[in-house]
Parts: structure tokens; C-alpha cells; sequence
């Protein structure tokens, strides 16, 4: 129906403008600016150029959201805008109407329609450094550089090309234009690129680090001093950041403690994921320790925790008022519950997301959290898949969750009674526990979505969602 719908005047106008460009570039003059962001978005998605660049050199708003709009073109689609606003940089006197201060060029968190217009300092956060103002065409007063926003993605050696031309447009138009990155992902860091980010890009504004697959952790040893300078760092993941068997136990802890020392200074630190970081096993203690913030967000996942470490955790003061929690992956067979009761009574108050998801908890963790469970009542979302517990005390679990009103997501594991002697889910025993499950719960509230999940087929991983996704083949291969 939709379909048949006739276009809007404002719709045929800018399909009409962008047939003819000749009459596009009149119009442009005498056309209302409240139709030139649609009209740029068309004219982008549709490799109109000629009418980007005559856009984009007229700019009538603050800001030109364009890394929106990147994930449908090419590079050299926006090369052309980039080229067109460059030449502006150095012209003496701009167009009468142009008043681009920012170009985000960041592709995530953000609606183009609803952004255009917008504050051009909503991005970013509160600090001590100032952009100062310089010499700019303007005949009658300084003009403030340009603000370019970008996400940034490094892997090995090669920084990618949007990096690269940045760097090389930053060095061409010093004082006319700053570089601010809010989120920063590294892959195989490359100590060369770590300096070029330090000496182009503002690093107090970055929000968001991630590094990712690392076969020599010594780049942590490299990357500390940076990792410092990044006075407004909300959240910080690692993840696989494998260990070195070439690396002796004292430069180990040299690193580590370098890395740790640098985390202290960390003022604004909310979020902390720790995925699969087999370098620092032994030393999570050391490095919680040295998190001063309280913070909302803590994920260790793919994690292989020592008694010590595990005992440990909740006394942290970081972790006391954790709004999400996940420990995915963890086993948690022979380690006391006691410190994950402590974790949930101490953010019973606070927690919204609990991720226990292949823990391996069995019927007597599950029965010594459940008290501390039940008192989490902001608690939206809930994954218990993976877990291995028994019909009674999966309805013992569905009884404490009376009092959890905000409850929205629930994943629970089947009853271990479904499977056979093999491991192989009974489709029929399966279907009836479920279903009784099911209808106990709904007696007791109103739930919103639930599912039950077998535990991962050993040979391809999947899990089996009941009344959702289809068995697979491996295992119906064994019946």
C-alpha cells in the first residue's frame, strides 16, 4: 500500500532537481533550506556528485552528519565531499549562507534527519582542553577550526584509508581543522599509529577503546602512556588478548603494572570488558584494583578464573553498584556461589542485565544465589542458558522471579531431565517440561518474552531454542 502512495511535493521537487543538474545548481540559490538535507541525502545515495559538491559548498547548518550516509556509498563518494569542504577551508571569504562547524563522520549513534541541525558540542564530552581559535578567511573575526568527528578502526600495520587521508588532510590544513575521535577500535596495534593518533587527534575526547586479538601483549606496555592521555574514557574492552609463552613472569608483571598504572588515572571510567584476556589471568585482581570508579558495566566472559580471583571479586569497590553484569562462559562448577550472591546483593538495587550464560551452575549455585536473585527487581533482561539444572529447581528459579516485574528478556536452560543418557535432547519430554514451565510462570505474572535453550552441540556449537529455531543437524543425525 505504501508503495502507491503519491510522492510529496517536497519529494518530486528533489527528484525533479536531481535529473537536472543544470537547474539543480539555479536552483540551490532560491531553494528553502529545510529541503537541502533531503535533498543531499538523495543526491549522496545516488552518486549525484555534482550535486553533493554544490551542496556540501553552501552548507547552510552546523553540522553535516555524513558518516550516516557512508555506510551506503563508497570511499571515493565521500572523498568528494571531503574534497569539496577542503577547498572552502582556504578560500579567503566563503559563501554568505555556509555554516559547517562540524562533520561527523561517525556511521553508528546517530539519525542523519534528526541530527543536522543540531548542537554542534552534544558529542562531546566536558574537558579541560579548549580548540583555540585561529586566523581563519573570515574578514571580520577569528574562526574556529574545523570539527571532525570519526570513529576510527586499526588493523595491523595498515591504519586504513579514511585514517590515512585524515592524517594527511590534518597535516595539509594545520590550525584549520581538529580531529576528534570518540570511539577507538585497535586490532594488532602498530606503535607508528599509535604516535600519528597522538599527535593529530585530540585523545581526551575519546570515549570508547577496544583492543582486540593480540598475540604479543607487550603492545599494552606501548599503549599505556596513550591509553592515560584519554582523560574521558567511558568504556575499555579487551578481548583476546592471548597469552605469550615467550614473555618471562617478570615482564609480564612489568607490563601489566605499567598498563594497571595508567588505569588509575581513569577519572570517568563506566564500562569494563574483559573477553577472553588469557595474558592477564592471575592478575584480573590487579587489574580491578586499580579501577577508582564505580562502574555500571562489567563483563568477564571466556574467562579462566583462579579460586583467589574468584573469591575475590566482589569486595572490589568498582563493582558495587553494577548496573550490568555478564560473566558468559565462565565456569563456575567448582567455585563457591558465595561471591556471586555477595555480587547481586550488593547490586540488587541497581542491576538491569544478568548474563550467566554457559556457567555451568548446577542445582546447589542456583539454589544458594536465589535469594539474591530475587531481590534484583530493576532486572530487565535475564540469560541462564547453558546451566545445568534439574525440572524441581528450574521451578524453584520461575517462583523467585515473582517480584521481578521488570523482567523483559528471560532465557532459561531445559530441564537436564530432557536429555537422554547421550546429552541428546527428547523432543517429546522436552516439549511437555517446557510447556509446564511455561504455565507455571504465567500463573504467577505477566511474562513478556521467554525462551528455553538446550546446552551447545558439541560438534557445531549451535543451542537449540524450543518452539524457535530447528535442531540441528548433528543431533538429529543422533537420534
Amino acid at each position: 500500500m505504501s508503495s502507491n502512495m503519491p510522492l510529496s511535493l517536497q519529494e518530486l521537487t528533489t527528484q525533479n532537481l536531481l535529473k537536472n543538474e543544470l537547474l539543480a545548481d539555479n536552483a540551490l540559490q532560491i531553494l528553502p533550506k529545510m529541503f537541502l538535507p533531503q535533498l543531499f541525502k538523495q543526491a549522496f545515495e545516488g552518486n549525484h556528485v555534482k550535486a553533493v559538491r554544490t551542496i556540501a559548498s553552501s552548507w547552510p547548518f552546523p553540522r553535516l552528519p555524513l558518516g550516516v550516509l557512508k555506510r551506503r556509498t563508497t570511499y571515493m563518494e565521500t572523498l568528494a565531499v571531503l574534497e569539496e569542504i577542503d577547498k572552502l577551508l582556504v578560500q579567503k571569504v566563503r559563501p554568505r549562507d555556509y555554516q559547517l562547524q562540524v562533520l561527523d563522520l561517525r556511521s553508528v549513534g546517530q539519525t542523519y534527519m534528526d541530527v543536522w541541525s543540531g548542537s554542534m558540542d552534544d558529542w562531546l564530552p566536558k574537558t579541560t582542553s579548549e580548540t583555540q581559535a585561529v586566523p581563519g578567511p573570515s574578514t571580520t573575526e577569528a574562526t574556529q577550526p574545523l570539527k571532525v568527528a570519526v570513529n576510527l578502526y586499526l588493523r595491523e600495520a595498515c591504519p586504513g584509508r579514511m585514517f590515512s587521508y585524515l592524517i594527511q588532510w590534518h597535516n595539509r590544513r594545520r590550525g584549520l581543522l581538529q580531529l576528534y575521535c570518540n570511539e577507538l577500535q585497535i586490532w594488532s596495534p602498530c606503535l607508528q599509529n599509535y604516535r600519528k593518533l597522538s599527535q593529530k587527534v585530540n585523545l581526551e575526547y575519546v570515549e570508547t577503546l577496544a583492543l582486540h586479538e593480540s598475540y604479543n601483549p607487550a603492545f599494552l606496555f606501548n599503549l599505556a602512556p596513550y591509553m592515560g592521555r584519554m582523560k574521558n574514557l567511558r568504556k575499555l574492552t579487551l578481548s583476546n588478548i592471548l597469552a605469550d609463552s615467550y614473555i618471562s613472569p617478570e615482564k609480564k608483571r612489568s607490563i601489566i603494572s605499567r598498563f594497571t598504572s595508567h588505569l588509575l588515572r581513569l577519572e570517568h571510567l563506566q564500562k569494563l570488558h574483559l573477553d577472553a584476556v588469557g595474558f592477564l589471568e592471575g592478575h584480573l585482581l590487579w587489574l580491578l584494583g586499580s579501577v577508582k570508579t564505580t562502574l555500571d558495566d562489567l563483563a568477564v566472559t571466556h574467562c579462566k578464573l583462579s579460586v583467589s580471583e574468584w573469591n575475590r571479586l566482589s569486595e572490589f569497590p568498582c563493582v558495587s553498584r553494577l548496573q550490568h553484569l555478564s560473566l558468559g562462559k565462565v565456569r563456575l562448577t567448582n567455585l563457591s556461589p558465595e561471591p556471586l550472591r555477595v555480587l547481586l546483593v550488593n547490586a540488587g538495587p541497581t542491576l538491569v542485565t544478568l548474563d550467566l550464560e554457559d556457567c555451568h551452575i548446577g542445582d546447589g549455585h542456583l539454589s544458594a544465589i536465589l535469594p539474591a536473585l530475587s531481590s534484583c527487581s530493576q532486572l530487565t533482561d535475564f540469560s541462564f542458558y547453558g546451566n545445568q539444572i534439574s525440572m524441581v529447581f528450574l521451578k524453584d528459579l520461575l517462583q523467585h522471579t515473582a517480584s521481578l516485574r521488570c523482567l523483559k528478556l528471560e532465557l532459561y536452560p531445559v530441564p537436564q531431565e530432557s536429555y537422554d543418557s547421550r546429552g541428546i535432547p527428547r523432543m517429546k519430554s522436552m516439549r511437555q517440561q517446557c510447556d509446564e514451565l511455561l504455565d507455571m510462570l504465567k500463573a504467577i505474572r505477566e511474562p513478556v518474552r521467554v525462551f528455553f535453550g538446550t546446552d551447545r552441540c558439541n560438534r557445531c556449537g549451535s543451542r537449540y531454542i524450543y518452539n524457535k529455531t530447528k535442531m540441528c543437524d548433528c543431533r538429529r543425525r543422533s537420534y
